[in-house]
């Protein structure tokens, strides 16, 4: 059976970093976070399309729907391959913590496909810390308040009795946080 390790937690927290090392160490396939290609997508979409040059990007709780629907889509073709490891840079939980944050509700399609991930696949997730310095990017929103955001996904992951294991300190102590955590 396949192990899943789905690294979650606030923006700019070092999840993508540390998927690719566990990803490298186990040789295990990577699911890369959906929302990041599906948002910049949508953006260059809309900078082609616009009129004005004073559009902003933006995206609608529809989107957040789309980017679930497709991350389960990879998740799943990629679990057909039968890995012993799959690393997940972010899911679901993500999308949920995302959604009701921004727009105050989560859609239920997505909160009953989580449920269902974590009752069909082994999952250990992997919280990260938000003691490491922002990274800008145009499609990060929340660099103020990443402390905060991680008590929200403790908190969630304690809703739904996920056992975690949070990491902190540099990308090398993250590793060996998690490495010691699953030996």
């Amino acid at each position: 059976m396949t192990q899943i390790h789905v690294l979650t937690g606030p923006e700019s927290s070092g999840k993508t970093t540390l998927a690719s090392a566990l990803a490298n160490y186990w040789s295990s396939p990577i699911l890369l976070e959906q929302s990041r290609a599906y948002l910049q997508e949508k953006k260059s979409f809309e900078e082609k399309t616009s009129d004005s040059v004073f559009d902003s990007f933006s995206y609608q709780q529809s989107d957040i729907l789309n980017i679930a629907k497709q991350h389960i889509e990879k998740e799943h073709e990629a679990l057909t391959q039968k890995p012993n490891h799959l690393v997940c840079d972010t899911d679901l939980l993500v999308l949920i913590v995302w959604s009701e944050v921004k727009f105050g509700r989560c859609e239920q399609w997505i909160l009953e496909q989580f449920e269902l991930e974590l009752k069909t696949n082994s999952r250990h997730y992997i919280l990260c810390d938000w003691q490491i310095p922002w990274e800008p990017d145009p499609l990060r929103e929340n660099p103020v308040d990443r402390e905060q955001l991680f008590r929200i996904y403790q908190n969630k992951l304690g809703d739904y009795s996920i056992e975690y294991t949070a990491v902190s300190g540099s990308n090398m102590q993250r590793f060996n946080q998690v490495h010691a955590a699953i030996a």
